[in-house]
C-alpha cells in the first residue's frame, strides 16, 4: 500500500555549505546578473546560514516521517535534466525497472575529482510490477532495466536522487524506485496526466502487500540559468502549497494549460508534486517554504502523513 508522501526541492545550493552559493548564485546568464531582485542584496552570509538551518531541520522532519513508517521501498519521483536520457531519447515519463543504479555525492557546482560514487539499491520487483499495471492503464513509461546514463555530465543518475535521497535515507538502506518524470524538454506531460498519473500508482500499490512511500523531488519556482534566474513567483508558490494544505491537489491539474515566463524552466519540476497530490487526496503538511534568491528557487518542504 500507498501510505506516506513527502515532497521537497532539490536546488543544487540546499546541498553545499553558504561558501558556496555566491558561486552557484552567479551561474546565471550575464544580462541577468544587472537585473536581479533587490531583496536578493538582503541575503548576507549569515541570512544564508540560517537558510541551511531551516533547510536542514525541513529534511528532519521528513526523513522523521519516513523512518517512523518504515517503507519497504521509496518511489522517487522527479525530472532527469539530461543525465540518464538525451536529445535522441528523451520519454515524458520512464521508470527504472532494475535493481540498481549510481550517482555522485556534492552537486556539479563541484569537479568530478571532489565527488563520490553513491550506489543505490532499487526495488526492482516494484518497480516490474508498477510498469506493467501502468502500462495496463495506459502509461505509456518506458522502462530502463539496465543503467546506462548518456548524459553529458557522466554523474549517473539526477540530482532529483543523488542529492535528496541520502538527507532522506542516510545509510541508503531503503530501495527506491526512480520514475521520471520530463520537466524541462517539450513535449511535456500535462499536469493533469501527471495528477492521473499519482492517482493509479494510488490505486495499483494498494495490491501490493508491503508499505510504500513516494518522494516527489524537485521545484518550486524556478529558472537557475535561464531568463528569470534569481526571480522567485512567491505568490504561485504560496498558491501550490496553501492548495495542497486544503486538500485541493485536484486544482494543480490546471497549471501548464496556459503559456507564463514563471512556468517555464525549472518551474516545471512542480509535476513531481503534483504526481504527489494525485496519489494522496488528502490535506498536507507544509514543513517550509524559503524565498531564496541565491539558491535561484522556491524552496519548500511538505509530507502527506500515514494514514493509519
Amino acid at each position: 500500500m500507498l501510505g506516506l508522501g513527502l515532497a521537497s526541492s532539490h536546488a543544487p545550493a540546499m546541498f553545499e555549505p553558504a561558501t558556496m552559493w555566491p558561486r552557484i548564485y552567479q551561474r546565471m546568464p550575464p544580462y541577468m546578473r544587472e537585473r536581479q531582485p533587490p531583496e536578493a542584496a538582503a541575503e548576507t552570509p549569515a541570512v544564508i546560514e540560517q537558510y541551511l538551518a531551516r533547510i536542514d531541520a525541513a529534511f528532519g522532519v521528513l526523513r522523521a516521517q519516513l523512518a517512523a513508517y518504515r517503507p519497504a521501498a521509496l518511489l522517487v519521483v522527479g525530472d532527469d535534466q539530461g543525465d540518464l536520457f538525451e536529445p535522441s531519447n528523451m520519454p515524458p515519463l520512464a521508470i527504472f525497472t532494475g535493481d540498481e543504479l549510481w550517482g555522485l555525492d556534492g552537486t556539479h557546482y563541484r569537479p568530478p575529482a571532489e565527488r563520490q560514487r553513491l550506489t543505490f539499491r532499487c526495488h526492482g520487483p516494484l518497480a516490474r510490477f508498477l510498469h506493467t499495471r501502468l502500462m495496463k492503464r495506459g502509461f505509456e513509461l518506458l522502462g530502463c532495466r539496465e543503467f546506462r546514463p548518456v548524459g553529458p555530465r557522466g554523474g549517473g543518475v539526477s540530482h532529483m536522487v543523488a542529492q535528496p535521497v541520502p538527507r532522506l535515507v542516510p545509510d541508503l538502506s531503503v530501495p527506491i524506485v526512480p520514475i521520471f518524470v520530463n520537466a524541462y524538454y517539450p513535449p511535456l506531460p500535462t499536469a493533469a496526466r501527471c495528477y492521473a498519473l499519482g492517482a493509479a500508482l494510488r490505486e495499483i500499490l494498494a495490491e501490493w502487500p508491503e508499505p510504500v512511500a513516494l518522494y516527489a523531488s524537485g521545484g518550486l519556482s524556478h529558472d537557475p540559468e535561464g531568463p528569470r534566474a534569481g526571480w522567485i513567483d512567491e505568490p504561485l508558490d504560496r498558491w501550490i502549497l496553501e492548495r495542497l494544505e486544503r486538500g485541493e491537489g485536484a486544482a494543480l491539474q490546471h497549471l501548464f494549460t496556459f503559456d507564463s515566463d514563471t512556468l517555464r524552466g525549472g518551474t516545471g519540476e512542480v509535476r513531481a508534486w503534483i504526481v504527489a497530490a494525485g496519489a494522496f487526496p488528502r490535506p498536507a503538511r507544509v514543513v517550509e517554504y524559503i524565498r531564496a534568491h541565491h539558491a535561484k528557487a522556491g524552496l519548500a518542504f511538505a509530507y502527506w502523513p500515514a494514514e493509519p
